[in-house]
């Protein structure tokens, strides 16, 4: 992988824990294989997560439920660090901070495809310039909405896609924070993308 500093990094942000390996993973290849450009760096968490803990995200969840329903509350924090926070040590810090930190420092130095690897899933969607959420109506997800909320505290643009719903039918607090952060919604992945490629001029 060429060490190049990015023009535009975005977060696919989706379901993990409650979907299936078809629910996780096909959407999230069909944006990759629409949105292929040498100056944008895709962080899909799926992919990401099997180098980081050097197993599938199926298994990753399943040794994390194993986790919970042995007791194991140690290993289950650690685990879940793990994949929010990567190494990082949060322990001794303000989180809030610490987000503000990794913002900056993506808009001062940015970002080189090569860290993914190091990056938590909070890393990853506060260095992104923008993030595409995919939410099926139901496919449960919690670890979606964290992060939609935190892009929506750091004027990040959320693109939420709902396949299956209207806007005027999903929740209306998660409506309103889309919109706040400067995203809008769609209702096909090709209308995202498309959207996306004229904004952004991606093929320029």
């Amino acid at each position: 992988m060429e060490n190049k500093r990015l023009k535009t990094t975005i977060y696919l942000a989706g379901a993990i824990e409650s979907a299936s390996t078809k629910e996780m993973k096909n959407w999230r290849a069909e944006i990759r294989e629409k949105l292929i450009y040498p100056s944008l760096g895709i962080y899909d968490p799926v992919e990401q997560e099997t180098l980081k803990v050097g197993r599938d995200s199926k298994s990753q969840c399943e040794y994390i439920a194993n986790l919970k329903r042995g007791g194991a509350w140690d290993l289950f924090s650690l685990a879940m660090d793990g994949i929010w926070w990567g190494k990082i040590d949060t322990h001794k810090v303000e989180k809030m901070n610490l987000l503000t930190f990794l913002y900056n420092k993506a808009r001062l130095e940015g970002n080189y495809a090569t860290d993914f690897p190091l990056w938590g899933d909070f890393e990853a969607v506060v260095r992104s310039d923008w993030i595409c959420a995919y939410m099926p109506k139901d496919v449960k997800t919690v670890g979606t909405i964290l992060e939609i909320f935190v892009c929506y505290l750091f004027s990040i643009p959320v693109y939420l896609i709902l396949p299956d719903q209207s806007k005027t039918d999903t929740n209306s607090t998660l409506i309103d924070i889309v919109m706040k952060s400067g995203g809008q919604i769609f209702y096909s992945i090709k209308e995202c993308c498309d959207f996306i490629k004229t904004k952004y001029k991606l093929g320029e």
